[in-house]
């Protein structure tokens, strides 16, 4: 906080010939004087006008007209104009030397002496702000007192005015990239252009808007437009004027904002209250006679005001501007960046721009700290990243909609279901493959043929599973699977075990992979009992069938798979085995060693590449876990073979691709076979199969069988996390925003374009999701990320609304 013993408020009132000159600062210190006002003052100043108008509005900038070749002097309004300011700065210096101002101008020097002791490094100055009354008192150049000449003091001394009236509070500064609204008016007889290309220039570290007359509109359609844009709800940091303007007596001054047509500030005062509560600090009006504008803006509440104190010529204000604003563009405050412009107007253009330094005037409200456009810093880009409420409010949605799980479920069920109908629309359906499975489901058919009574069906009647075991070893299947659990023993039959037992003997020593099912218990598998004689590990396999729903049930790394293995991801690398490995362990009765153990082995010394070493190679990128691509056709997955067939006639011919697929037995739909009583071995089918298939279930085989797809194939869909797209999505919509906000204010054509935009780009991104889940197996969400992107890009140029 800025010392207040460097914060002076100098008073000056005019009463009849006399002026009262109060200067307060620091804990309530005082001084007041009264002097003399000298009449010729006035007189002066009203000569130094009489030649600045004159000058300023001639044609020529010298004053001089041309006819017919031959140079004709007329009045020298410039000479005249250099010898009325000097006259005038004379009598007003030496007024402000009187004896009576001694104590006042030595305070205030002793304050700047003072100052650069203590902060000689610092840029900090001592501010007067100064008070006149009346308005004639106002209209003199009092920045350009040399108060510090007089005591050598070099340090700055700002000189900022201020009204004699203020009710409101100065209002805090708005956070985020700065925003500047540009307000051309009335161009009849002007010329804005180096204006616009100044402030063009900004657009690198502020957001540039214009708003203003256009040939095509009316009085109504620009007074509408220009107060819709003050009140815009994302608030302003600089507001612009350029045009015609005047004082008033009673309505805060009038601005031309289109030919022949005006509006004053007291009509405009609700939107713009609004606006400085918003953030709005600085108002510039590079315009005529600004006094009166000034002050009713400083009343509002506003930080700062600049203003042309009289009429100014185009060129003047042009000029002025253009160094105002580099000045701003450095991050020089509104007074060191005044101050800079009037120096150029002075010493650089003080024989084409005669007196014009003295016209500009910064008034600046006492609880307000001078403006400037800072340096942006990462906190700031920390800032402008914080979503707003209705970004915080997709956020949150989304987020808590991406780690729940049942809306999870839905949106992966709609995904398969879309790629279903994508790959089917495509025609990216291979329908010269075999399946690599046949399943092998003993359904209510083979049930009804084979006479089981329904006590043989829960847990299955195993001398039926060894009847399927014999008709596969006849079709010479060399691996299959049993999704059975024979953990106790069956009792009806009283031969049950015996006839299973015997038929995986004789499948085995014919060179049967033979593999058996088990659940998953503290790290350990449960499985068949090998006291039932029924297998024997040495020459039997074994892997658990526990999966969550929709997921490829893959090894965990940390676990080592001989001692628990995933059930078709053991049976895929049998099958690939097989074909790859020539010294493969080969599954024998008089075997002594556990067979998964040296199978394992062996595959784990396999270096040649193929599919065998890809899949017994291959880790989770990031822990993320493959999803059952349900999109591929039930067809192409495996062969179904109802048991009865399989049993009644166990012909090659009529099954000749048997000996090559990976050969499942399992239960089909029919309520009464499953896990337990009451607990069928199904559940309801996706609507991605149901798309290919019109079945209502799907079951615990038929998943398996997809599963053992999958690692064959290597079709291992990696579903991309929903959160992690979510923040991919936030980081481009931001993006779009920024870019949308730093354009002119849009159009609604514009507006529709960008709109149109989004919505294709989103299309896009799903339309390029759907072929990459095909081409590349990653699957990429799109409801949740696609909603935040437009949740936050759409909102965006809805309130960029303007033309």
């Amino acid at each position: 906080m800025k010392n207040n013993n460097y914060i002076f408020n100098l008073k000056v009132q005019k009463i009849e010939q006399f002026c009262l000159f109060e200067l307060a600062w620091g804990e309530g210190q005082r001084l007041t004087t009264q002097i003399n006002y000298p009449p010729a003052l006035t007189q002066l100043y009203k000569d130094w006008q009489r030649a600045y108008l004159n000058f300023y509005r001639s044609d020529q900038m010298r004053g001089r007209t041309v006819d017919g070749g031959v140079a004709r002097l007329t009045i020298d309004w410039h000479a005249e104009l250099v010898k009325a300011e000097a006259k005038l700065m004379y009598e007003f210096h030496r007024w402000l030397r009187s004896a009576e101002l001694y104590e006042i101008r030595a305070q205030i020097a002793q304050a700047s002496q003072q100052l650069i002791k203590e902060k000689t490094e610092t840029n900090e100055a001592v501010q007067i702000f100064l008070t006149c009354a009346p308005l004639e008192l106002a209209r003199f150049p009092w920045e350009a007192w040399e108060l510090g000449n007089e005591f050598a003091t070099n340090h700055a001394i700002q000189f900022i005015r201020t009204p004699l009236n203020i009710s409101t509070q100065a209002q805090e500064k708005r956070q985020g990239r700065p925003r500047i609204l540009a307000i051309l008016g009335d161009d009849t007889g002007l010329n804005f252009k180096a204006e616009k290309e100044s402030l063009k220039s900004l657009l690198r570290i502020a957001d540039v808007e214009f708003v203003g007359w256009q040939p095509q509109h009316t009085a109504a359609e620009v007074i509408q437009e220009i107060t819709d844009a003050i009140a815009d709800d994302r608030g302003w940091d600089v507001l612009f004027f350029a045009g015609h303007s005047n004082e008033t007596d009673l309505t805060g001054g009038e601005l031309g904002i289109a030919p022949g047509v005006s509006i004053s500030i007291s009509e405009i005062a609700p939107q713009l209250s609004a606006a400085n509560k918003r953030g709005l600090q600085v108002a510039i009006f590079n315009s005529c006679s600004g006094l009166s504008i000034a002050d009713a803006l400083i009343d509002l509440g506003f930080g700062q005001v600049v203003v042309m104190r009289e009429p100014i010529h185009n060129s003047v204000a042009q000029g002025f501007m253009v160094r105002f604003l580099q000045g701003l563009a450095k991050h020089l405050d509104v007074y060191e960046s005044l101050t800079e412009a009037r120096q150029f107007l002075r010493m650089d253009k003080s024989h084409t721009y005669p007196s014009s330094y003295l016209v500009p005037s910064l008034f600046c409200h006492p609880g307000a700290s001078l403006y400037r456009i800072s340096q942006f810093r990462w906190k700031q880009h920390l800032r402008q990243s914080i979503p707003n409420r209705l970004e915080a409010i997709a956020l949150a949605v989304s987020l808590s909609l991406g780690v729940l799980v049942p809306f999870q479920e839905l949106l992966l069920e709609t995904r398969l279901l879309t790629q279903s109908v994508y790959r089917n629309t495509t025609g990216q359906i291979s329908s010269e493959e075999a399946p690599p499975v046949a399943l092998v489901q003993i359904d209510t058919e083979s049930i009804y043929r084979a006479g089981l009574p329904n006590t043989q069906l829960l847990p299955m009647n195993r001398s039926y599973i060894a009847k399927l075991i014999d008709s596969t070893r006849k079709l010479n299947a060399s691996v299959v699977g049993l999704d059975f659990i024979f953990d106790t023993p069956q009792k009806d039959p009283p031969s049950a075990d015996r006839d299973l037992g015997a038929a995986v003997r004789q499948a085995v020593d014919a060179n049967m992979w033979l593999m058996f099912a088990a659940v998953l218990e503290e790290n350990r598998e449960v499985g068949a009992n090998e006291a039932l004689r029924i297998n024997d590990w040495d020459w039997t396999l074994q892997g658990y069938i526990d999966a969550y729903p929709n997921f490829l049930e893959v090894p965990d790394v940390k676990q080592d798979c001989r001692k628990t293995c995933p059930f078709p991801y053991l049976l895929s690398l049998v099958q690939l085995a097989k074909q790859e490995v020539e010294a493969l362990p080969q599954p024998q009765t008089n075997r002594q060693q556990n067979l998964r153990a040296e199978l394992l082995n062996v595959i784990q010394q396999h270096q040649k590449p193929g599919n065998l070493s890809a899949l017994s190679q291959w880790r989770s990128p990031f822990g993320l876990q493959p999803i059952l691509d349900y999109s591929i056709p039930p067809e192409q997955v495996y062969t179904t073979i109802p048991a009865w067939q399989l049993i009644e006639n166990p012909n090659i011919n009529k099954f000749p691709l048997l000996s090559k697929q990976v050969v499942l037995i399992a239960v089909g739909s029919d309520e009464r076979l499953g896990i337990a009583h009451g607990t069928p071995d199904r559940s309801p089918a996706p609507t991605a199969v149901s798309y290919w298939t019109q079945q209502e279930w799907l079951t615990g085989g038929e998943t398996l069988a997809y599963m053992i797809h999958h690692f064959l194939n290597r079709r291992l869909v990696i579903p991309i996390p929903d959160i992690w797209m979510i923040g991919v999505a936030i980081i481009l919509a931001k993006i779009t925003v920024l870019i949308v906000r730093i354009q002119p204010r849009l159009s609604l054509s514009r507006r529709r374009q960008i709109m149109a935009g989004a919505v294709g780009a989103v299309i896009l991104y799903g339309l390029a999701g759907l072929q990459l889940y095909i081409s590349a197996a990653i699957l990429l969400p799109w409801f949740l990320p696609s909603s935040v992107f437009l949740a936050y890009v759409l909102p965006a140029t809805r309130r960029n609304n303007h033309a």
